[in-house]
Protein backbone atom coordinates (compact mmCIF):
# COMPACT_ATOMS: atom_id res chain seq x y z
CA UNK A 1 0.00 0.00 0.00
CA UNK A 2 2.84 2.35 0.83
CA UNK A 3 4.23 2.01 -2.65
CA UNK A 4 0.83 2.61 -4.25
CA UNK A 5 0.26 5.72 -2.14
CA UNK A 6 3.69 7.02 -3.05
CA UNK A 7 2.94 6.62 -6.73
CA UNK A 8 -0.43 8.29 -6.31
CA UNK A 9 1.15 11.15 -4.42
CA UNK A 10 3.70 11.62 -7.19
CA UNK A 11 0.93 11.79 -9.79
CA UNK A 12 -1.01 14.33 -7.71
CA UNK A 13 2.08 16.49 -7.25
CA UNK A 14 2.90 16.28 -10.94
CA UNK A 15 -0.59 17.42 -11.84
CA UNK A 16 -0.46 20.21 -9.28
CA UNK A 17 2.78 21.73 -10.61
CA UNK A 18 1.92 24.17 -13.45
CA UNK A 19 3.68 23.54 -16.74
CA UNK A 20 5.91 26.48 -17.60
CA UNK A 21 4.67 28.36 -20.65
CA UNK A 22 6.97 28.05 -23.63
CA UNK A 23 8.85 31.30 -24.17
CA UNK A 24 8.09 33.05 -27.49
CA UNK A 25 10.72 33.02 -30.19
CA UNK A 26 12.31 36.47 -30.07
CA UNK A 27 13.41 38.04 -33.35
CA UNK A 28 15.10 41.37 -33.87
CA UNK A 29 13.75 44.00 -36.25
CA UNK A 30 16.07 46.80 -37.29
CA UNK A 31 14.38 49.95 -38.52
CA UNK A 32 15.72 53.33 -39.60
CA UNK A 33 13.16 56.12 -39.23
CA UNK A 34 12.66 58.52 -36.34
CA UNK A 35 10.17 61.07 -35.10
CA UNK A 36 6.49 60.35 -35.61
CA UNK A 37 7.30 57.34 -37.83
CA UNK A 38 9.30 55.73 -35.05
CA UNK A 39 6.31 55.88 -32.72
CA UNK A 40 4.10 54.15 -35.27
CA UNK A 41 6.64 51.38 -35.87
CA UNK A 42 7.10 50.71 -32.16
CA UNK A 43 3.34 50.60 -31.73
CA UNK A 44 2.91 48.19 -34.63
CA UNK A 45 5.55 45.82 -33.25
CA UNK A 46 3.73 45.78 -29.92
CA UNK A 47 0.42 45.12 -31.69
CA UNK A 48 1.95 42.18 -33.59
CA UNK A 49 3.37 40.68 -30.42
CA UNK A 50 -0.02 40.74 -28.67
CA UNK A 51 -1.62 38.95 -31.62
CA UNK A 52 1.20 36.38 -31.96
CA UNK A 53 2.11 34.97 -28.53
CA UNK A 54 4.60 32.52 -30.05
CA UNK A 55 6.75 35.30 -31.55
CA UNK A 56 8.22 38.40 -29.96
CA UNK A 57 9.48 41.07 -32.34
CA UNK A 58 12.02 43.35 -30.71
CA UNK A 59 12.37 46.59 -32.70
CA UNK A 60 15.69 48.42 -32.67
CA UNK A 61 16.40 51.83 -34.16
CA UNK A 62 19.68 51.26 -36.01
CA UNK A 63 20.10 54.79 -37.36
CA UNK A 64 18.85 56.37 -40.58
CA UNK A 65 18.41 53.75 -43.30
CA UNK A 66 19.46 56.01 -46.20
CA UNK A 67 22.07 55.04 -48.75
CA UNK A 68 25.38 54.36 -47.01
CA UNK A 69 23.94 55.67 -43.73
CA UNK A 70 24.36 54.49 -40.12
CA UNK A 71 22.05 51.51 -40.43
CA UNK A 72 23.85 50.08 -43.43
CA UNK A 73 27.19 50.55 -41.70
CA UNK A 74 25.87 48.69 -38.64
CA UNK A 75 24.52 45.94 -40.87
CA UNK A 76 27.88 45.48 -42.57
CA UNK A 77 29.55 45.30 -39.16
CA UNK A 78 27.02 42.75 -37.91
CA UNK A 79 27.62 40.61 -41.00
CA UNK A 80 31.38 40.68 -40.37
CA UNK A 81 30.86 39.76 -36.70
CA UNK A 82 28.31 37.03 -37.44
CA UNK A 83 25.76 38.61 -35.11
CA UNK A 84 22.83 39.31 -37.39
CA UNK A 85 19.42 40.92 -36.99
CA UNK A 86 16.51 38.91 -38.36
CA UNK A 87 14.39 41.47 -40.23
CA UNK A 88 15.74 44.75 -41.58
CA UNK A 89 14.07 47.84 -43.02
CA UNK A 90 16.59 48.16 -45.85
CA UNK A 91 16.69 51.16 -48.19
CA UNK A 92 15.46 50.06 -51.60
CA UNK A 93 18.59 51.02 -53.55
CA UNK A 94 20.73 48.92 -51.21
CA UNK A 95 18.67 45.73 -51.62
CA UNK A 96 20.65 44.51 -54.62
CA UNK A 97 23.91 45.55 -52.96
CA UNK A 98 23.35 43.28 -49.96
CA UNK A 99 21.67 40.52 -51.99
CA UNK A 100 24.70 40.33 -54.29
CA UNK A 101 26.81 39.53 -51.22
CA UNK A 102 24.60 36.58 -50.29
CA UNK A 103 23.29 38.37 -47.21
CA UNK A 104 19.56 38.26 -47.96
CA UNK A 105 17.05 35.43 -48.19
CA UNK A 106 15.35 35.01 -51.58
CA UNK A 107 11.60 35.31 -51.05
CA UNK A 108 10.06 34.13 -54.33
CA UNK A 109 8.92 30.73 -53.02
CA UNK A 110 7.54 32.32 -49.84
CA UNK A 111 5.64 34.93 -51.86
CA UNK A 112 4.11 32.31 -54.16
CA UNK A 113 2.44 30.65 -51.16
CA UNK A 114 1.22 33.85 -49.53
CA UNK A 115 -2.42 34.92 -49.33
CA UNK A 116 -1.64 38.58 -50.06
CA UNK A 117 2.06 38.97 -50.79
CA UNK A 118 2.17 37.38 -54.22
CA UNK A 119 3.74 39.55 -56.88
CA UNK A 120 0.41 40.47 -58.47
CA UNK A 121 -1.04 41.51 -55.09
CA UNK A 122 1.02 44.69 -54.90
CA UNK A 123 0.43 48.17 -56.24
CA UNK A 124 3.13 49.66 -58.51
CA UNK A 125 5.64 49.29 -55.68
CA UNK A 126 7.57 46.15 -56.61
CA UNK A 127 10.54 48.23 -57.71
CA UNK A 128 14.06 47.66 -56.50
CA UNK A 129 13.04 44.56 -54.55
CA UNK A 130 15.24 42.12 -56.40
CA UNK A 131 18.51 41.34 -58.08
CA UNK A 132 19.48 38.97 -60.88
CA UNK A 133 15.92 37.72 -61.34
CA UNK A 134 15.20 36.94 -57.69
CA UNK A 135 13.13 38.85 -55.13
CA UNK A 136 14.82 39.69 -51.85
CA UNK A 137 12.59 42.39 -50.39
CA UNK A 138 8.93 43.02 -49.66
CA UNK A 139 7.83 46.66 -50.00
CA UNK A 140 7.70 47.84 -46.40
CA UNK A 141 7.40 51.60 -46.65
CA UNK A 142 7.02 53.24 -50.04
CA UNK A 143 6.87 56.93 -50.79
CA UNK A 144 7.09 59.28 -53.74
CA UNK A 145 8.15 62.94 -53.76
CA UNK A 146 5.19 65.32 -53.56
CA UNK A 147 4.73 69.06 -53.29
CA UNK A 148 3.31 70.54 -50.08
CA UNK A 149 1.74 73.99 -50.27
CA UNK A 150 0.17 76.43 -47.83
CA UNK A 151 -3.25 77.20 -49.28
CA UNK A 152 -3.77 80.17 -46.96
CA UNK A 153 -0.62 81.89 -48.20
CA UNK A 154 -1.37 81.04 -51.82
CA UNK A 155 -4.80 82.65 -51.44
CA UNK A 156 -3.26 85.73 -49.81
CA UNK A 157 -0.87 86.03 -52.76
CA UNK A 158 -3.70 85.64 -55.27
CA UNK A 159 -2.49 82.26 -56.56
CA UNK A 160 -5.24 79.76 -57.33
CA UNK A 161 -3.37 76.50 -56.96
CA UNK A 162 -0.04 74.67 -56.93
CA UNK A 163 2.45 74.76 -59.82
CA UNK A 164 2.47 71.83 -62.22
CA UNK A 165 5.85 72.58 -63.78
CA UNK A 166 9.18 74.01 -62.67
CA UNK A 167 8.57 76.99 -64.94
CA UNK A 168 5.35 77.73 -63.05
CA UNK A 169 7.03 77.18 -59.68
CA UNK A 170 9.84 79.59 -60.54
CA UNK A 171 7.24 82.20 -61.58
CA UNK A 172 5.07 82.02 -58.46
CA UNK A 173 7.78 81.52 -55.80
CA UNK A 174 8.67 85.26 -55.70
CA UNK A 175 4.99 86.14 -55.20
CA UNK A 176 4.91 83.95 -52.09
CA UNK A 177 7.78 85.72 -50.33
CA UNK A 178 6.02 87.43 -47.44
CA UNK A 179 6.64 88.80 -43.98
CA UNK A 180 5.83 86.33 -41.25
CA UNK A 181 5.52 86.50 -37.48
CA UNK A 182 9.09 85.23 -37.12
CA UNK A 183 10.63 87.00 -40.11
CA UNK A 184 10.73 86.37 -43.83
CA UNK A 185 8.67 83.59 -45.37
CA UNK A 186 10.33 82.20 -48.51
CA UNK A 187 8.37 80.95 -51.48
CA UNK A 188 9.95 77.51 -51.81
CA UNK A 189 12.21 75.10 -49.96
CA UNK A 190 13.50 72.05 -51.81
CA UNK A 191 15.21 69.24 -49.94
CA UNK A 192 18.69 69.03 -51.40
CA UNK A 193 18.92 65.26 -51.70
CA UNK A 194 19.73 62.94 -54.61
CA UNK A 195 16.16 61.55 -54.59
CA UNK A 196 14.83 64.84 -55.93
CA UNK A 197 17.62 65.18 -58.48
CA UNK A 198 16.67 61.74 -59.72
CA UNK A 199 13.06 62.87 -60.21
CA UNK A 200 13.99 66.08 -62.04
CA UNK A 201 16.45 64.26 -64.30
CA UNK A 202 13.92 61.57 -65.28
CA UNK A 203 11.11 64.09 -65.74
CA UNK A 204 13.27 66.10 -68.15
CA UNK A 205 14.04 63.09 -70.33
CA UNK A 206 17.40 62.25 -68.77
CA UNK A 207 18.69 59.28 -66.79
CA UNK A 208 21.30 58.45 -64.17
CA UNK A 209 22.95 55.34 -65.64
CA UNK A 210 23.06 53.78 -69.09
CA UNK A 211 20.73 50.79 -69.71
CA UNK A 212 23.60 48.35 -69.16
CA UNK A 213 24.47 50.18 -65.88
CA UNK A 214 28.11 50.53 -66.94
CA UNK A 215 28.39 54.30 -67.28
CA UNK A 216 26.94 57.58 -66.00
CA UNK A 217 24.62 59.54 -68.30
CA UNK A 218 23.54 62.39 -66.00
CA UNK A 219 26.12 64.96 -67.16
CA UNK A 220 23.60 66.67 -69.43
CA UNK A 221 21.66 69.90 -69.67
CA UNK A 222 18.48 67.93 -68.98
CA UNK A 223 19.85 66.74 -65.65
CA UNK A 224 21.28 70.11 -64.70
CA UNK A 225 18.11 72.08 -65.50
CA UNK A 226 16.31 71.51 -62.21
CA UNK A 227 19.33 72.32 -60.07
CA UNK A 228 19.84 75.53 -62.06
CA UNK A 229 16.26 76.57 -61.24
CA UNK A 230 16.87 75.90 -57.55
CA UNK A 231 20.15 77.80 -57.56
CA UNK A 232 18.55 80.77 -59.30
CA UNK A 233 15.65 80.92 -56.83
CA UNK A 234 18.06 80.75 -53.90
CA UNK A 235 20.26 83.46 -55.43
CA UNK A 236 17.20 85.71 -55.76
CA UNK A 237 16.20 85.13 -52.14
CA UNK A 238 12.90 83.44 -52.96
CA UNK A 239 14.00 79.92 -51.99
CA UNK A 240 16.12 78.42 -49.25
CA UNK A 241 17.65 75.04 -48.40
CA UNK A 242 18.65 73.46 -45.14
CA UNK A 243 21.86 71.49 -44.78
CA UNK A 244 23.24 68.79 -42.55
CA UNK A 245 21.96 65.44 -41.26
CA UNK A 246 18.62 66.88 -40.04
CA UNK A 247 17.89 68.73 -43.29
CA UNK A 248 14.78 66.69 -44.06
CA UNK A 249 13.22 67.15 -40.62
CA UNK A 250 14.17 70.83 -40.50
CA UNK A 251 12.48 71.50 -43.84
CA UNK A 252 9.28 69.82 -42.70
CA UNK A 253 9.27 71.92 -39.54
CA UNK A 254 9.95 75.07 -41.57
CA UNK A 255 6.78 74.39 -43.53
CA UNK A 256 4.76 73.59 -40.40
CA UNK A 257 6.09 76.78 -38.75
CA UNK A 258 5.23 78.84 -41.87
CA UNK A 259 8.77 79.75 -42.84
CA UNK A 260 8.10 78.61 -46.39
CA UNK A 261 4.93 78.64 -48.49
CA UNK A 262 5.73 75.36 -50.24
CA UNK A 263 8.31 72.61 -50.14
CA UNK A 264 9.12 69.45 -52.05
CA UNK A 265 9.21 66.49 -49.72
CA UNK A 266 8.10 62.91 -49.22
CA UNK A 267 4.64 61.41 -48.97
CA UNK A 268 5.79 60.09 -45.61
CA UNK A 269 5.95 63.63 -44.23
CA UNK A 270 2.17 63.81 -43.89
CA UNK A 271 2.09 62.56 -40.32
CA UNK A 272 4.41 65.39 -39.29
CA UNK A 273 2.84 68.03 -41.56
CA UNK A 274 -0.54 67.29 -39.94
CA UNK A 275 0.65 69.39 -36.99
CA UNK A 276 0.35 72.55 -39.13
CA UNK A 277 -2.23 75.10 -37.97
CA UNK A 278 -3.13 76.26 -41.47
CA UNK A 279 -4.86 74.84 -44.54
CA UNK A 280 -2.17 72.78 -46.26
CA UNK A 281 -2.45 70.68 -49.37
CA UNK A 282 -0.46 68.03 -51.22
CA UNK A 283 0.07 68.06 -54.98
CA UNK A 284 1.86 66.04 -57.64
CA UNK A 285 5.54 66.81 -58.06
CA UNK A 286 6.40 69.54 -60.58
CA UNK A 287 7.50 68.38 -64.02
CA UNK A 288 8.89 70.02 -67.13
CA UNK A 289 6.88 71.72 -69.86
CA UNK A 290 5.68 69.30 -72.52
CA UNK A 291 7.22 66.24 -70.84
CA UNK A 292 5.71 63.41 -68.81
CA UNK A 293 6.25 63.52 -65.07
CA UNK A 294 8.47 60.68 -63.81
CA UNK A 295 9.20 60.14 -60.14
CA UNK A 296 11.34 57.68 -58.21
CA UNK A 297 9.99 55.60 -55.40
CA UNK A 298 11.65 55.95 -52.06
CA UNK A 299 11.57 54.01 -48.87
CA UNK A 300 12.65 50.58 -47.84
CA UNK A 301 12.04 46.88 -48.21
CA UNK A 302 11.57 44.41 -45.42
CA UNK A 303 14.35 41.85 -45.89
CA UNK A 304 15.24 38.66 -44.05
CA UNK A 305 18.86 37.81 -43.41
CA UNK A 306 19.93 34.61 -45.18
CA UNK A 307 22.20 33.22 -42.47
CA UNK A 308 19.76 33.06 -39.57
CA UNK A 309 18.14 29.80 -38.42
CA UNK A 310 15.16 28.49 -40.43
CA UNK A 311 12.74 28.93 -37.53
CA UNK A 312 13.79 32.56 -37.28
CA UNK A 313 13.29 33.04 -41.01
CA UNK A 314 9.78 31.61 -40.67
CA UNK A 315 8.96 33.95 -37.78
CA UNK A 316 10.39 36.91 -39.69
CA UNK A 317 8.21 36.07 -42.70
CA UNK A 318 5.17 35.87 -40.41
CA UNK A 319 5.91 39.39 -39.20
CA UNK A 320 6.38 40.76 -42.73
CA UNK A 321 3.15 39.16 -43.95
CA UNK A 322 1.26 40.63 -41.03
CA UNK A 323 2.69 44.09 -41.69
CA UNK A 324 1.69 43.97 -45.36
CA UNK A 325 -1.76 42.49 -44.78
CA UNK A 326 -4.48 44.74 -46.25
CA UNK A 327 -5.73 46.04 -42.90
CA UNK A 328 -2.27 46.81 -41.50
CA UNK A 329 -1.03 48.27 -44.81
CA UNK A 330 -4.03 50.62 -44.77
CA UNK A 331 -3.38 51.56 -41.14
CA UNK A 332 0.31 52.27 -41.85
CA UNK A 333 -0.67 54.48 -44.77
CA UNK A 334 -3.27 56.40 -42.75
CA UNK A 335 -0.82 57.09 -39.94
CA UNK A 336 2.21 58.03 -42.01
CA UNK A 337 1.39 59.05 -45.58
CA UNK A 338 3.33 56.13 -47.06
CA UNK A 339 1.38 54.44 -49.83
CA UNK A 340 -0.48 51.23 -48.94
CA UNK A 341 1.61 48.59 -50.67
CA UNK A 342 -1.06 45.97 -51.45
CA UNK A 343 -4.01 46.45 -53.78
CA UNK A 344 -6.53 45.00 -51.32
CA UNK A 345 -5.76 47.80 -48.87
CA UNK A 346 -7.56 50.17 -51.24
CA UNK A 347 -10.71 48.08 -50.77
CA UNK A 348 -10.63 48.45 -46.99
CA UNK A 349 -13.85 50.34 -46.05
CA UNK A 350 -12.12 52.38 -43.36
CA UNK A 351 -9.35 53.34 -45.74
CA UNK A 352 -11.82 54.36 -48.44
CA UNK A 353 -13.60 56.59 -45.94
CA UNK A 354 -10.26 57.97 -44.79
CA UNK A 355 -9.18 58.94 -48.31
CA UNK A 356 -12.51 60.64 -48.89
CA UNK A 357 -12.07 62.80 -45.79
CA UNK A 358 -8.27 63.19 -46.25
CA UNK A 359 -7.74 63.76 -50.00
CA UNK A 360 -4.10 64.74 -49.47
CA UNK A 361 -3.34 61.07 -48.79
CA UNK A 362 -4.70 60.13 -52.22
CA UNK A 363 -2.03 62.23 -53.98
CA UNK A 364 0.92 59.82 -53.54
CA UNK A 365 -1.28 56.89 -54.57
CA UNK A 366 -2.15 58.78 -57.75
CA UNK A 367 1.50 59.63 -58.32
CA UNK A 368 2.52 55.97 -58.24
CA UNK A 369 1.32 55.83 -61.86
CA UNK A 370 4.24 58.12 -62.74
CA UNK A 371 6.88 56.17 -60.82
CA UNK A 372 9.64 54.00 -62.18
CA UNK A 373 12.39 51.81 -60.82
CA UNK A 374 15.97 52.88 -60.37
CA UNK A 375 18.79 50.86 -61.92
CA UNK A 376 19.23 47.57 -60.00
CA UNK A 377 22.99 47.96 -59.81
CA UNK A 378 24.84 46.66 -56.72
CA UNK A 379 26.80 49.92 -56.85
CA UNK A 380 23.81 52.22 -57.22
CA UNK A 381 23.79 53.60 -53.70
CA UNK A 382 27.49 54.46 -54.09
CA UNK A 383 26.58 56.30 -57.27
CA UNK A 384 23.92 58.21 -55.34
CA UNK A 385 26.45 59.22 -52.71
CA UNK A 386 28.67 60.76 -55.37
CA UNK A 387 25.67 62.56 -56.88
CA UNK A 388 24.73 63.83 -53.44
CA UNK A 389 28.15 65.35 -52.96
CA UNK A 390 27.92 67.08 -56.34
CA UNK A 391 24.43 68.34 -55.61
CA UNK A 392 25.49 69.82 -52.29
CA UNK A 393 28.39 71.54 -54.03
CA UNK A 394 26.11 73.02 -56.71
CA UNK A 395 23.39 74.26 -54.38
CA UNK A 396 25.32 75.13 -51.22
CA UNK A 397 28.64 76.24 -52.70
CA UNK A 398 27.37 77.75 -55.97
CA UNK A 399 29.46 75.40 -58.12
CA UNK A 400 28.50 75.48 -61.84
CA UNK A 401 25.91 72.76 -62.40
CA UNK A 402 26.91 71.10 -65.66
CA UNK A 403 30.72 71.06 -65.13
CA UNK A 404 30.19 69.68 -61.63
CA UNK A 405 27.95 66.90 -62.95
CA UNK A 406 30.50 66.15 -65.69
CA UNK A 407 33.27 65.77 -63.12
CA UNK A 408 31.06 63.53 -60.97
CA UNK A 409 30.12 61.40 -63.97
CA UNK A 410 33.79 60.60 -64.51
CA UNK A 411 34.03 59.44 -60.87
CA UNK A 412 30.94 57.28 -61.35
CA UNK A 413 32.38 55.74 -64.50
CA UNK A 414 35.54 54.80 -62.60
CA UNK A 415 33.43 53.31 -59.78
CA UNK A 416 31.37 51.22 -62.19
CA UNK A 417 34.47 50.00 -64.05
CA UNK A 418 36.18 48.81 -60.86
CA UNK A 419 35.85 45.14 -59.92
Amino acid sequence: MTRVWCLALMVILALAIPVAAEAPLEISFWYGVGGQLQKVIEGQAEKFNKAHPGIKVTPFYAGAYGAGGPMQQKLLASMAAGSLPDVVQLEIHATCTFASRGALLALDEWMAKSDHDRKDDFLQVLTNTGCDGKTYGIPFNRSVPILYWNRDRFTKAGIAGPPKTWTELAAIAPKLVQDGADGKVVGFMPINQWWFFQSMTWSNGGDVLSPDMKRAVFATDAAAAGLKIWADLIERGTAQVRTGPTEFLQTIQDFVNEKTAMYWGSAADMGAVAAAKFDWRAALSPGFDGKRLVVPQGGANAVIMAKIAPERQKAAWEFIQWWTSPAEAAYWSRETGYVPVVKKALDDPEFKAFLKSHPNHAVPIEELAFSRAAAPSPKYFQVLQLIQRAQQNIISNKAPALPTLQSTAREVDALLAAP
